[in-house]
């Protein structure tokens, strides 16, 4: 009897707590996130950091494999870590923002902290091919337009106009400099006359971005493209690298071998080369961006050519596109960016 009147009282006992639980469901139905405190190694160990910072900017200054980012700033509301400038691989050199223009205050901030911070340069680029293509359209536009009895604008007018307003983008922004991008065309299958206006035209590109060096003596100067197509080669002795873009789609050694080949040419210096890789794309029906022909991934392959030494030219580094892309991976954010570097610039042991 006792029993049955304990088990009674049991039952009754959870009946209860079964009743507070549905009356209180609607108070369970809403979590609230707590936040997780992970202090970092600045927080833990100012004064390590501190030191880290030091050597880290005293090791760009030393005679290294180089290492350039393409970045792809067009998020200017970021939702994840991959779309900020100063989560980049800290032993990164140079960045190249993508879209120089209207940078927001976040991003003027993050520029400004990985300089002072880490040593690290940020620059952007002005193309001859683009400013080139965009002519090109304009005019046709024009000409299948309502205007198309009235002459356009000339290229050369274009060209120094665009030109100029691009150059103010570093002083706008505070850019560490800039990187002067020209393919170009090869000139051998040219007739006089076609030689003569593309000599002309490229002579403009040149000058106008010579004299912004000679202002600029405090400001980073690269070329990015195909110099045996320059005309005139003379302001490649200014530039502190010269990156070769086809380079880029590159899917094993001896296709970078034979691009570098292709660039010496007389007055073209060979002691400063930078090759480049992509990323794999996030789109995974593409499966052959961001990999070489034996399936292994560019940028780490490509490290390993620049490795190695060669008699006819210097490999001085390797230039990164699109290098958020490399932010997702299993192990860590941005694996094989760094396992490049380290390939490149092993650490002692």
């Amino acid at each position: 009897m006792k029993n049955r009147i304990r088990i009674q009282s049991v039952l009754s006992a959870w009946c209860m707590i079964g009743c507070l639980i549905l009356t209180s469901c609607d108070d369970w139905t809403e979590t609230e996130s707590l936040p997780v405190d992970n202090p970092n190694i600045e927080e833990q160990n100012p004064e390590l950091y501190a030191r880290y910072l030091d050597n880290l900017k005293a090791y760009k200054n030393t005679r290294h494999k180089v290492v350039y980012a393409w970045f792809d700033n067009q998020e200017e509301t970021p939702f994840n870590r991959a779309q900020h400038i100063d989560n980049l691989p800290d032993s990164v050199d140079y960045i190249v923002l993508m879209h120089p223009d209207q940078l927001v205050e976040r991003e003027r901030q993050e520029m400004k902290n990985i300089r002072t911070r880490k040593g690290t340069k940020v620059l952007f680029s002005i193309g001859y091919d683009e400013l080139k293509q965009a002519y090109d359209e304009m005019v046709k536009a024009h000409q299948e337009g309502e205007e198309k009895e009235t002459e356009p604008e000339s290229f050369l007018s274009y060209l120094t106009k665009a030109l100029q307003k691009n150059l103010q983008l570093g002083d706008t922004y505070g850019y560490d400099g800039i990187v002067m991008s020209f393919d170009g065309k090869s000139m051998l299958h040219m007739s006089a006359t076609e030689k003569k206006q593309y000599q002309v035209d490229c002579r403009v590109f040149t000058e106008v971005m010579n004299a912004w060096v000679e202002r600029q003596t405090d400001k980073w100067f690269v070329f990015e493209g195909k110099p045996q197509n320059l005309p005139d080669k003379a302001i490649l002795k200014a530039c502190r690298h010269i990156i070769l873009s086809g380079t880029a789609n590159a899917t094993n050694s001896g296709k970078l071998t034979y691009e570098v080949l292709s660039a010496v040419a007389e007055e073209v210096p060979t002691d400063r080369f930078v090759v480049m890789a992509q990323t794999v794309s996030l789109d995974q029906a593409d499966v052959k961006t961001g990999y070489w022909a034996d399936d292994s991934r560019a940028i780490v392959s490509t490290a390993q050519w620049v490795a190695a030494m060669y008699a006819d030219f210097t490999a001085a580094g390797l230039g990164v596109y699109n290098i958020s892309n490399d932010y997702y991976n299993t192990k860590r954010v941005y694996q094989y960016t760094r396992e490049a570097i380290h390939i490149m610039n092993p650490s002692l042991k």
